[in-house]
């Protein structure tokens, strides 16, 4: 709706900057192929993470998201649910981010790789919890 591309544009005005044909339908269409989403939920994705059109699919979103669904062996159905519900695991990187979290989590929970998946399947915010890593 208007009302929702004008709250993105007043929140994250750079979006102003990128050309539609060339970043920006480009970005979202692979991203909707990729993990097979509707356009209703495409459109949520994008209004929870407006940023998401300044990331390049090839060079940031698919190598995170390949990286979150081996390391985890998750389905397509699973990596999909897992992005619906915390759409901001496409602008985090995985080496840096996601991965030492994961690791820090079934260290000190001591879980199996099973237990670990069935987790974030289930909670997928805990990813973002920066304060999980113990910082150097």
């Amino acid at each position: 709706s208007d009302d929702e591309l004008r709250k993105m544009i007043v929140s994250h005005p750079s979006i102003i900057g990128y050309s539609f044909d060339d970043n920006i339908k480009p970005t979202l269409d692979a991203v909707r192929d990729y993990l097979m989403l509707s356009d209703e939920e495409l459109r949520k994705i994008l209004l929870r993470l407006p940023t998401i059109i300044s990331c390049n699919f090839d060079d940031n979103i698919k190598p995170t998201l390949d990286s979150v669904r081996n390391y985890l062996d998750l389905t397509d159905d699973e990596l999909r649910k897992i992005v619906l519900r915390l759409p901001a695991i496409i602008s985090l990187n995985f080496d840096n981010n996601i991965k030492p979290t994961l690791d820090t989590l079934q260290y000190r929970l001591e879980i199996s790789d099973p237990e670990l998946k069935k987790m974030i399947v289930k909670m997928p915010s805990v990813i973002a919890y920066s304060n999980i890593v113990p910082k150097l």
